[in-house]
């Protein structure tokens, strides 16, 4: 009986160790037959990988996460990237200036540059169109002309053009501007920004460059718009190519050329351009002293509400930092960390730290010299009124900072490359504006947090957070930055209206 158990137990231990053996062989066989196909399509496209010399400019802006060295990737890197895949080949990216790029193309170390503007007899078709403008000092006339004409207008004139050294400009452009004749008032610089800063010192009279390297500048030295023209002078387009070494098989070529006409057709390279402008865009509208403002005063009303929360439960001096902190900047914290934000926002600008310091402090002392000079016989503090009541004021401040906040949830969300933008958009709106708040009050024992029984807060957040995030994914457009900071400035008016309508007449959130 033992021996048959144990004969029986083999039996069942050699059949399973044969339908392992198979299963094992059945899974080699199906990968042996799925990367035939995959060898033939790249033995057809010419196989290997592809060494490819990017010219690191500001073309193509940044589109989004996880690019080149840990940073977000560069517009032109991610099309080249799609494309390689479309066409089953694989690319190493070699950064490196444009003559160090040119010479290596020519001596064969590497097959392909980007981005190039020359014409299609050395490169790849068309993937997309770069859009130039010319932006002159404010204090000069108009220039009548566009286009290259332009160009020619403001030489003829004896002014000192920028252009922005390594970028690929259109060839008639090029031409005008290598020419020895404007060599004298032809100058380089490594960037926009270097070249809008020239401006501003007298050193040039205008700067030729894309216009969203040139929004990008504006929006990273807001204090030096008042400079520069109100409206730049179109330049017209440039199409960028891949320009492909004398080494590069015609089938990898075809290959090549093949996927970036499909991401062309099936909408892939506007997707993401429409990606990598949106940042820009939403940092040039908000690059303004009124938007500023309001953030500073939000971030005030919000730690003095938890000063005043302190205050009226005894908290400690810790604990008063604490409940004026999470409103003011756990909500902003809780976001980034959300959408992977690099650095988060209080590490890369400690300015709402400050603010929360200094309001802290400043309360802190104002309250304890209060007491010494305005204590009345029963121990408690004189109220002084004025024309404003105190919790007036800190509702209108409170608001202002809710609009304000509810934008820059909006900006982080574009800004990280986060998708669904319709979702996330408002997501990020409401956790930026409302979540320190709730933060703050499910840390007070025994507290219940009006955000999330009564009070119709978070879903102004909501509200206008989704109206903006809209407006960004349908109307938004590069060559009309003007009117993206109406929708700014809309948004955040809008925003502030309700919340004060929902003061000024009680209105409360719908129960469950």
């Amino acid at each position: 009986m033992v021996r048959a158990d144990a004969r029986a137990n083999f039996v069942r231990y050699e059949t399973g160790g044969g339908g392992l053996f198979r299963a094992v062989f059945c899974v080699v066989l199906a990968a042996i037959v799925l990367t035939v196909p995959t060898m033939a399509r790249e033995a057809d496209n010419g196989g290997g990988i592809l060494r490819a010399a990017w010219v690191p400019t500001e073309t193509g802006l940044i589109g989004g996460a996880g690019g080149f060295n840990g940073e977000a990737t560069p517009l032109d890197l991610q099309i080249l990237r799609e494309a390689a895949r479309r066409a089953h080949l694989g690319i190493v990216i070699l950064p490196m200036g444009r003559a160090a790029a040119e010479a290596d193309l020519a001596q064969g170390r590497v097959e392909l540059l980007l981005p190039d503007a020359n014409g299609p007899g050395t490169g790849s078709v068309p993937y997309r169109v770069e859009r130039e403008v010319l932006l002159c000092a404010r204090r000069l006339p108009a220039v009548g002309h566009q286009g290259v004409a332009a160009l020619q207008e403001a030489y003829g004139r004896g002014w000192r053009i920028g252009v922005v050294r390594d970028a690929p400009y259109r060839l008639d452009i090029a031409t005008l501007t290598a020419s020895d004749r404007v060599a004298d008032r032809t100058f380089s610089f490594g960037n926009a920004s270097q070249g809008m800063a020239a401006i501003v010192d007298g050193a040039v009279e205008c700067l030729a460059a894309r216009r969203l390297a040139i929004l990008s500048a504006v929006a990273a030295a807001p204090g030096t718009e008042s400079h520069f023209a109100r409206r730049a002078v179109n330049l017209g387009g440039t199409e960028l190519r891949l320009r492909y070494g004398r080494d590069v098989p015609p089938a990898t070529v075809a290959a090549l050329d093949g996927a970036l006409t499909s991401l062309s057709k099936d909408g892939t390279i506007a997707e993401l351009e429409e990606r990598a402008a949106r940042p820009v865009m939403l940092r040039f509208a908000t690059a303004t002293w009124w938007f500023s403002l309001l953030d500073v005063v939000g971030t005030v009303a919000f730690a003095l509400s938890g000063v005043l929360i302190a205050r009226a439960e005894r908290f400690s001096l810790l604990g008063a930092f604490v409940l004026a902190g999470l409103p003011a900047v756990g909500g902003g914290v809780v976001r980034d960390l959300l959408l992977g934000r690099e650095p988060i926002g209080i590490v890369g600008n400690p300015q709402p730290l400050f603010l929360v310091i200094g309001t802290v402090v400043v309360a802190y002392a104002v309250m304890r010299v209060g007491e010494r000079i305005g204590r009345a016989p029963t121990g408690r503090l004189l109220t002084v009124t004025g024309f404003f009541p105190p919790r007036m004021v800190l509702e209108v401040t409170d608001a202002a900072g809710l609009a304000a906040f509810t934008v820059i949830g909006v900006a982080v969300a574009v800004g990280a490359g986060a998708e669904p933008l319709w979702l996330w958009g408002p997501l990020a709106a409401a956790i930026g504006g409302a979540g320190g708040g709730i933060l703050r009050d499910l840390l007070r024992s025994g507290y219940e947090s009006p955000a999330l029984r009564s009070s119709f807060y978070a879903e102004v957040c909501v509200l206008w957070g989704a109206i903006l995030t809209l407006a960004i994914i349908h109307f938004l457009r590069d060559d009309q930055p003007w009117w993206v900071r109406f929708t700014i400035s809309f948004a955040v008016l809008g925003g502030f209206a309700t919340r004060m309508a929902i003061f000024a007449y009680g209105i409360r959130s719908p129960r469950f």
